[in-house]
């Protein structure tokens, strides 16, 4: 899906995206992120000149998504309907979008240990996290954690991979990155640092006081209405933009994100994107 392509009732990309540096890992690349962190990152690069951009990743599911994405230069459509009209806006802050099965595992660590990586964030929606809701804990004993526990140079889970390329970095002598959980969840920072330290522990308990020294967890709530994504979804979008992207997504203008600020190695100035 090239620019070219695209018709005048959509909102381009007018910032050169080679200027875009790779400094977010997203872990969950679904409907919700497309339509809300990805489209305030293309507003702050649209309007504020920020040059952060995203490395997408699926870990588990979504091929498709991650293909859909790979084939069309990292471009995708998000389509806002309201009660008077519907307007698209083209996202191009994503630099490179990675799935395990099709990319593989050290390729998605590679990324994630880039000295730039700043920020690793997260839609897995909540049973992602492998945690029990009556206590916070990262469930030890559920298998696809015990399997990472055993192997844990090659993690399923996001928290295992989270944890991995942070060992990586450790090891490199490079800095900590921010991991920030985007899911609807109460406290999801707080859920985030403690399946990752639990996690840490249960593997190396040097790891594990690093990470606790090291590495920040913000809470964030997350809002905005992102329907499924239908065929009719999409043929609307080819009617406004020109174009066939079945990357594309919907949903309703109003947005939310309010976010800890609490981050290591600094964070895009979000709350200019309102």
């Amino acid at each position: 899906m090239g620019n070219h392509l695209l018709s005048a009732k959509a909102t381009l990309p007018v910032y050169d995206r080679n200027n875009l540096a790779p400094r977010i890992v997203h872990l969950g690349f679904g409907a919700f992120h497309r339509a809300h962190q990805g489209v305030y990152a293309d507003i702050l690069a649209t309007e504020h000149f920020s040059d952060w951009g995203y490395y997408e990743v699926n870990l588990i599911g979504g091929e498709q998504q991650i293909a859909d994405l790979q084939q069309q230069d990292n471009l995708y459509t998000v389509a806002e309907m309201s009660a008077d009209a519907w307007t698209a806006r083209v996202v191009g802050v994503v630099k490179k979008a990675l799935h395990v099965q099709i990319d593989g595992l050290e390729t998605v660590l590679a990324a994630m240990c880039e000295p730039q990586i700043a920020i690793v964030s997260l839609t897995i929606t909540e049973k992602g996290y492998f945690h029990s809701p009556a206590t916070g804990q990262l469930m030890l004993d559920h298998p696809m954690v015990v399997a990472d526990v055993q192997n844990p140079h090659q993690p399923k889970t996001a928290t295992g991979v989270i944890v991995e390329a942070l060992a990586r970095r450790k090891a490199a002598g490079l800095p900590a990155f921010t991991v920030m959980s985007c899911d609807n969840m109460p406290e999801n920072g707080h859920v985030m640092r403690d399946v990752v330290t639990s996690y840490a522990q249960a593997i190396d308990v040097k790891l594990a006081q690093w990470i606790e020294d090291n590495v920040t967890f913000p809470s964030t709530m997350v809002d905005r209405i992102v329907p499924a994504v239908t065929e009719d979804t999409l043929a609307k979008i080819e009617q406004l933009t020109g174009v066939r992207d079945p990357a594309g997504v919907a949903c309703e203008p109003f947005r939310q994100w309010v976010i800890e600020d609490n981050f290591v190695a600094g964070r895009p100035e979000w709350e200019k994107a309102g």
